[in-house]
């Protein structure tokens, strides 16, 4: 699926596509939501879970240049250079 077609899709086929081909990458907490970024085939999405009331909230697709912004802490590439 291409990214153009999955922002266009409803919710619950955004989360299928997450679950039946996504591969998660790493999390975060912001607020009270819990996020999960996914990798799907040539981009990134985030599922934002809320674990009270244990539904999720959005779905939003991410470019690289944004996932290294936001999740800068969370990888070491130090090894890479």
């Amino acid at each position: 699926m291409k990214k153009s077609d999955f922002e266009r899709a409803p919710l619950k086929e955004k989360v299928y596509r997450i679950f039946e081909s996504g591969k998660p990458v790493t999390d975060r907490r912001f607020l009270y939501f819990q996020i999960r970024l996914y990798t799907l085939n040539d981009f990134f999405a985030e599922i934002w879970y809320i674990p009270s009331t244990n539904k999720i909230d959005r779905i939003h697709t991410l470019t690289l240049d944004e996932v290294l912004k936001i999740y800068d802490s969370n990888f070491d590439i130090s090894g890479l250079t």
